[in-house]
């Protein structure tokens, strides 16, 4: 579905906004929430929701999408089986700032994939939009200090990151080569479907393994949480807005994730808040205008 950049831009907000409180709450529930496990019944009752509540015209657009079958394939294996089990992993060994501060790098990934495939020209106002939403970032992530830039670690958890980041990259790209002329509902039950099967049998071994969900009140809160927003509301929003701003301007939002994920810290978890997370905000909202300024 092609909507327009305005209502796109509103996407791209709440998508980011959701998917920092799923860092969040994966990091939270970490000892609770198994990754692999975790990722399985994300999808399954994500998937199970669509049928329920949006009820989309399967019949009608399942074999438009069996055409479609191999993009499709991949963009479900990179966006939806790979990528979100990543960073659940990778929650399990590193810190929720350590993956917002990889997470910096996506808008950067984004643009250069999309000229590297596609020939989209990186304008000098969207360069240097993204060198100010990043300075705006690490000004927040290392609070203004220098020496906690000096002082970062990582760890196995951060190259796991790494490794995400790049596959959404891929899965970002293979977006602009899905069905237009579906239901984007159908389209993305058909993905986590093809999510689901893909974990089914990682999560059998992970259970095996001797991990298990502990489903008391609050895991099963963050599990909701995870199935409404990061999964069918952001990836509905996501998809549409690479349809219609194309990879570069919707990878600058990227930039309002960590932003986002110390604002709901502030808020939910009560962390004060310091003139550094103001600079940062100033910094990162003044990049993103100019990044996403269509002409130089």
């Amino acid at each position: 579905m092609r909507v327009t950049d305005k209502v796109a831009y509103i996407f791209l907000f709440f998508t980011m906004t959701f998917w920092a409180g799923n860092s969040i709450v994966a990091r939270m529930f970490a000892d609770d929430l198994p990754p692999l496990q975790h990722a399985f019944w994300r999808w399954v009752i994500a998937s199970c929701l669509i049928l329920c509540i949006f009820r989309p015209p399967l019949r009608k657009d399942l074999p438009i999408i069996w055409a479609y079958r191999w993009p499709v394939f991949w963009i479900a294996t990179t966006g939806i089986g790979a990528y979100n089990t990543l960073q659940y992993w990778a929650l399990n060994y590193t810190t929720v700032s350590n993956v917002g501060l990889l997470q910096t790098t996506l808008p950067i990934v984004l643009c250069s994939l999309e000229w590297l495939v596609f020939k989209e020209k990186i304008t000098r106002l969207q360069m240097l939009g993204m060198t100010i939403a990043t300075i705006g970032v690490l000004v927040v992530l290392i609070k203004a200090e220098l020496s906690n830039l000096l002082n970062l670690s990582f760890n196995l958890g951060d190259l796991i990151m790494v490794g995400a980041i790049f596959i959404y990259g891929i899965f970002s790209l293979l977006i602009r080569l899905a069905p237009k002329e579906v239901n984007q509902w159908s389209f993305l039950w058909v993905l986590f479907i093809i999510g689901a099967v893909e974990l089914f049998p990682l999560q059998i071994l992970e259970y095996q393994a001797g991990y298990r969900m502990n489903l008391t009140l609050g895991p099963v809160l963050g599990l909701t949480y995870i199935v409404i927003f990061p999964a069918l509301l952001a990836y509905k929003f996501y998809t549409s807005a690479v349809v219609t701003l194309g990879i570069t301007r919707t990878g600058l939002f990227f930039y309002w994730l960590p932003i986002a994920s110390v604002i709901l810290a502030i808020v939910i978890l009560n962390e004060p808040l310091q003139l550094y997370h103001f600079i940062g905000f100033v910094l990162v909202v003044c990049g993103l205008r100019l990044g996403l300024t269509k002409k130089e």
